[in-house]
């Protein structure tokens, strides 16, 4: 059996170590991992190539690409474990260090003519400028790891890439001072490097919750999927120059050649589902279960999915508890890690409220919910059921969200078009009934206490006159006249013309002033835009007690738009309710029409801005106009 063969098959085992930790859990340390085992698979692999068609496992030929490689994988390596297990990745400025460091590496490389040769000036260089100080580095950054983690998995990769280090050393810089030093490249290449991929592979797999008997025979399989691949591509290869006589024909059929691997690799891709359903799972008992599981679809209706999802959940996790608890009851801070798409395990994070946490990414990859596990078995297999089940009920309830939202939508548009018909038809008797009432309290000689009744009359239609006035501007579309406008200068004369108004209720209008360096100028119809913040402020001095104090301001936010704040420390706003303020019609208040602030709304999204506020229940609320600022 020609020798080659040996590392092929440990740079197969390695590539799918590699593969199967790629496709789970998608953490940063996880896809560190991955990289560097191809890039370790690869040069086994360039390795085995070359003994395969006569050449020596140390001639320059083999040496000098694997020193380029052996940098990359340093540089991954320190990558790695600086963020290994769980931690926050190196920084940029160390990272930039690190590559231009590797690039000196890189640079004295292609100047090696006989690389751990110490007749060769550029070898001896590398070692001493790269490739020593960086296994003195993986003993370092690793030592800090070591400490970091009480996990034995975590704490056993550690002290294998150690080895992995030391080894590769030795055979690079002491043994060819000993004179052994094709027999050490040999066992660096088998021994060690299979050490090091079988070891930290399962390490790695055991501490995302792969079964080591289902790893062992998805390994199996990529493995013998991938030893196909460059054999046939070494077949062809070797077709191409054995057969084909020299010239154009035979560079077409090397072409040819070049592809025959990626037509495999592409077929091996097509056919693993295949092979995962009829010989993966008749080695692993969960993997058929699992398989059986997600066959079917779940049924469309949003409540009837999440049920059939969280049995067939509880199923494959041998009755653990499933909970589906909707994106608006998650705490923010859960909200946010899980909007990221990984999911959370309380083994990684105590304050967990269940032993695993799946998200459910919809469209635009929005978080809708996510399925909290606790009990019974939660292992790899359960976790991808958890995961491609949330995404599809993730879809259900997104689906029911755009029908429901339809569906109101309709509503409210005949609702809006009915209210604004019958306002017209109001408003003309309206103003009639005005007209003559005022009419009549002027030439009617009657008693202060009589002509009262008249005013409140008046006061009552003028405030009839302004509902109609709304719901008329909510139907009619927005027309503006844009023109350049400056923001602090808006907010001053809102000020200006409110205070007289406001200080009777006994609320003050304070303006806090911008900093110089803000650039508080929009395009905008300064018309409308006035009524928008007239509108907040007078909502605001609503929701003030006597006493109180509404503060604008104007900033200039991190993506250089101008943003305007409405403040107030009045009685807030409920929970409930908040999600709701800027819906035509809704209104707490007995005498509202449920318009302003959808007018607000809908003028502010005219002018390409947006509106958001923040309100806790007896302590305020801050209205947020955001504003893009001209180009």
């Amino acid at each position: 059996m020609n020798p080659g063969l040996i590392p092929l098959a440990i740079a197969t085992i390695g590539a799918s170590y590699a593969a199967i930790v790629l496709r789970g859990w998608r953490r940063r340390d996880n896809l560190m991992f991955g990289l560097l085992a191809l890039t370790d698979a690869a040069m086994t692999a360039w390795r085995g190539i070359n003994v395969l068609t006569g050449g020596s496992i140390v001639s320059p030929g083999v040496l000098v690409p694997c020193m380029l490689g052996t940098i990359v994988l340093a540089l991954l390596t320190l990558e790695f474990v600086s963020g290994f297990p769980r931690r926050c990745p190196m920084s940029w400025r160390w990272r930039a260090a690190m590559l231009a460091w590797g690039a000196v590496g890189v640079a004295l490389s292609f100047v090696a003519t006989e690389p751990s040769n110490f007749s060769d000036p550029a070898s001896i260089l590398a070692e001493v400028v790269f490739f020593g100080p960086a296994t003195v580095l993986v003993f370092v950054i690793g030592v800090r790891a070591f400490r970091c983690t009480c996990q034995r998995d975590a704490r056993l990769v550690i002290a294998v890439l150690w080895f992995r280090w030391a080894f590769g050393f030795l055979a690079y810089l002491v043994a060819p001072l000993l004179g052994v030093f094709e027999a050490a490249v040999w066992a660096e290449t088998t021994f060690a490097t299979m050490i090091a991929f079988v070891v930290i592979g399962t390490s790695v797999l055991r501490g995302e919750l792969f079964s080591i008997r289902s790893s062992a025979a998805e390994a199996l399989t990529i493995a013998t999927i991938a030893l196909l691949v460059m054999l046939g591509g070494g077949g062809a290869v070797t077709a191409a120059m054995t057969y084909v006589a020299p010239g154009r024909l035979q560079q077409l059929a090397l072409l040819g050649a070049a592809f025959v691997p990626l037509g495999l690799a592409a077929l091996g891709y097509a056919m693993y589902p295949r092979v995962e359903r009829r010989v993966l799972a008749g080695f692993d008992e969960r993997r058929a279960r699992r398989l059986g599981v997600q066959g079917d679809p779940l049924p469309a209706d949003a409540a009837a999915a999440i049920a059939e999802a969280r049995r067939r959940i509880a199923s494959i996790g041998d009755g653990a508890e499933v909970r589906w608890v909707a994106n608006t009851e998650l705490s923010p801070d859960l909200a946010q890690q899980l909007a990221i798409g990984e999911p959370l395990r309380r083994d990684e994070m105590p304050e967990l409220p269940a032993s695993c946490v799946v998200p459910a990414l919809g469209a635009d990859r929005v978080l809708v919910g996510a399925f909290y596990l606790d009990g019974g078995l939660v292992d790899r297999d359960t976790y991808v059921v958890a995961r491609d089940l949330a995404a599809r009920v993730a879809v259900a309830v997104q689906r029911a969200q755009a029908v429901s939202e339809l569906v109101d939508a309709r509503r409210l548009a005949a609702l809006g078009q009915f209210a604004a018909a019958i306002a017209h038809d109001i408003r003309t008797p309206l103003t009639s009934i005005s007209m003559n009432v005022q009419i009549l309290r002027r030439k009617l000689q009657l008693p202060d206490d009589d002509r009262e009744h008249l005013d409140i009359a008046l006061e009552e239609l003028a405030r009839l006159d302004r509902s109609v006035a709304e719901i008329l501007d909510f139907a009619k579309p927005v027309k503006l006249s844009s023109e350049p406008i400056d923001v602090v200068e808006l907010i001053e004369t809102t000020r200006k013309n409110l205070t007289p108004v406001l200080s009777g209720r006994g609320v003050a209008v304070r303006v806090e002033p911008a900093g110089a360096s803000d650039a508080l100028t929009v395009h905008g119809d300064p018309q409308r835009l006035r009524q928008v913040l007239t509108n907040l402020v007078d909502n605001a001095a609503n929701a003030s007690r006597p006493g109180g104090e509404v503060t604008l301001r104007a900033i200039t936010t991190a993506d250089r738009h101008v943003a305007i704040e409405i403040e107030d420390h009045g009685r807030g706003i409920g929970p409930d309710d908040l999600p709701r303020i800027f819906e035509p019609f809704f209104t707490t208040r007995p005498d509202g029409t449920g318009l302003g602030l959808a007018i607000v709304h809908k003028v502010i999204r005219a002018h390409g801005g947006d509106i958001k506020v923040r309100s806790t229940l007896g302590a305020g609320s801050t209205f947020t106009i955001t504003l893009p600022a001209p180009a």
